[in-house]
């Protein structure tokens, strides 16, 4: 059986190879992807950030997850993390300048740095992500709770979750119909495509919104919240393979950061 992730457009996986995927808690891979997230935020060189891209791209493998459909949820974001690049390469000061306009210096070392890090930061943080879809949508919530996460605030994070497809869906149906009226955006100068980007933002977030809106009618006329204690058929409980992975990865995640902050004292 599908899983609700995989019901949502959210998964990469397929039918048999769930099953082996499915042998660690959901909490597991929940503490997986925050320690990945984590080290990926405060690592600021692409040096020590590919390292933990390769880890990233290694646990999506040996959880049989398909790495290509990682491209599919990157592809959109490329445009929006192409400008970044430029901007951080442009306003980030400092290190050897490697490109200037006369006396003004465009591109330096620091900037070049920057750019890459946030590229590198963003496909770590997307791609360990993925790793939440290898177990159904009630597992997560599930999971959240029997940590003494509210059921509402656990519900609204698994929602926040659930629009990103939404709106990856509803920018490539604004894009769609804007190429339906003859609007080639490949043949389309770089200027006029931000302009097009630009006016297809309202619309986007307005389709989002209203469904978001839609989603809450229908959540309030099936009673959420009617009762202040949930109760639930199922537990979910760890095993020894997890307890293994949650030192290690909590150690060498403790060891990591504490050896990032003694590295910017002494820089300091």
């Amino acid at each position: 059986m599908l899983s609700h992730w995989q019901k949502d457009g959210l998964s990469g996986m397929t039918g048999g190879k769930e099953i082996q995927a499915m042998k660690l808690d959901p909490r597991t891979k929940m503490l997986m992807v925050v320690c990945l997230s984590g080290l990926a935020l405060i690592y600021d060189t692409p040096v020590r950030l590919l390292p933990v891209l390769a880890a990233t791209i290694a646990l999506l493998l040996i959880f049989r997850f398909n790495v290509i459909a990682v491209w599919g949820y990157l592809k959109p974001f490329l445009f929006l993390m192409l400008i970044v690049f430029v901007l951080q390469c442009i306003f980030t000061s400092g290190g050897k300048v490697l490109l200037s306009l006369g006396p003004v210096p465009l591109v330096s070392s620091s900037g070049l740095s920057s750019g890459a890090c946030f590229i590198l930061r963003s496909m770590v943080v997307i791609a360990s992500a993925m790793l939440l879809t290898t177990f159904s949508s009630r597992d997560f919530i599930l999971g959240l709770v029997q940590w003494k996460v509210p059921y509402e605030i656990a519900f609204m994070v698994f929602i926040a979750l659930r629009f990103l497809p939404v709106f990856r869906d509803e920018l490539i149906n604004a894009v769609n119909a804007v190429q339906l009226r003859g609007v080639e955006l490949k043949k389309v100068p770089w200027s006029r495509k931000i302009t097009i980007y630009r006016s297809l933002f309202f619309p986007v977030v307005y389709g989002v919104m209203l469904k978001a809106q839609h989603l809450s009618v229908a959540l309030e006329a099936r009673g959420f919240r009617a009762y202040t204690r949930r109760t639930y058929l199922r537990r979910l409980n760890f095993n020894f393979a997890d307890y293994v992975v949650i030192v290690l990865f909590s150690a060498i995640t403790f060891i990591l950061i504490l050896l990032q902050v003694l590295h910017w004292i002494s820089v300091s």
